[in-house]
């Protein structure tokens, strides 16, 4: 069986980042980058660093999403290719 090209990775949209306090989160990240604040309501904060943003939300509202991101672990982990994940392929 042929080896597989590993996908190229493009770059990412956004990470989203679960925390305790949104004021606390905020001056966390202003000691540790320069950025901007995009959007702010009582549990949630967009931050603009560069061309990217992360997105902090407050305390857990749902269960655990195990399911939603469990083909990106296994591709990781090797156990299953570009053809059962296609979102993980180079889309040029």
């Amino acid at each position: 069986m042929a080896e597989l090209a590993k996908p190229r990775l493009v770059g990412f949209n956004h990470v989203a980042l679960e925390v305790g306090d949104i004021e606390e989160a905020l001056a966390f990240y202003g000691r540790l980058f320069t950025f901007e604040l995009r959007g702010k309501s009582d549990s949630m904060a967009f931050i603009d660093l560069g061309d990217q943003f992360i997105a902090l939300q407050e305390g857990r509202k749902q269960p655990a999403d195990d399911g939603r991101h469990s083909t990106t672990r296994r591709r990781l982990a090797g156990r299953s290719t570009p053809q059962e994940s296609p979102r993980l392929m180079d889309p040029s």
